[in-house]
């Protein structure tokens, strides 16, 4: 009994690990895979259910192909909305302007960036992603890791109407614009870091805030 339902449970596990590997190989693929095999069932269920009410041959084609032109307008529709949010959720520059379009004349590395990354922080400045990430270098006093003050500070300079207001769903996208446009000082950005920086950041005191800014001012607006 107990090598029966041995030799049963791993056909049952073979099964369902093909199985897995075929819907996230064919089906789950990409999204024209989706589409069309959902295509493929709703044809097949429509065929068979408009069979068994007897409907004629003609009434059946053109009720079918009815729906299924609904349910493809439906789907690429749907697909669409998904990924127009997806990309927006990932695009900084669709909620965001920059009041500068290069840093021409500017000593980069005062703001901790290489001269080589001029190029890239202009594709930055106009809505553009960089070709690669940018490594932020300004470190905090009496550390070796980069300061994510600085560079939040450098970016609410740069954003129309600053960034210390951001809340939820802007500082989500700050933050993930941060994440995939940033390194700091060789290393990735960390996502617990930026939240406590941020805060620490958005906290300061009028008197202190303001005197923070002075440096990237004097360099940014001179």
């Amino acid at each position: 009994m107990e090598a029966i339902i041995h030799k049963t449970g791993k056909l049952l596990y073979l099964l369902n690990r093909k199985g897995y590997r075929f819907l996230n190989t064919r089906i789950l693929k990409n999204q024209t895979s989706v589409i069309i095999s959902i295509m493929l069932v709703c044809l097949s269920t429509f065929l068979i259910m408009f069979w068994e009410w007897r409907y004629p041959f003609h009434r059946v084609i053109i009720f079918t192909s009815i729906a299924l032109i609904l349910q493809f307008v439906i789907l690429v529709f749907v697909g669409s909305r998904h990924e127009a949010k997806r990309l927006l959720q990932n695009n900084f520059n669709s909620f965001f302007h920059f009041n500068r379009s290069n840093l021409n004349g500017i000593n980069l590395p005062d703001l901790g960036f290489r001269e080589a990354d001029s190029e890239n922080l202009t594709l930055i400045l106009n809505g553009f992603e960089p070709t690669c990430k940018i490594d932020f270098r300004l470190v905090s006093d009496n550390r070796i890791a980069a300061d994510y003050k600085k560079l939040f500070r450098i970016l609410h300079l740069l954003i129309e109407g600053g960034i210390r207001e951001f809340k939820k769903g802007r500082k989500e996208i700050l933050f993930n614009f941060i994440e995939n446009t940033f390194t700091l000082n060789g290393s990735e950005v960390k996502r617990t870091s930026l939240n406590s920086r941020f805060s620490e950041f958005v906290n300061e005191s009028e008197m202190e805030f303001s005197e923070n800014l002075k440096v990237f001012q004097k360099i940014l607006f001179r």
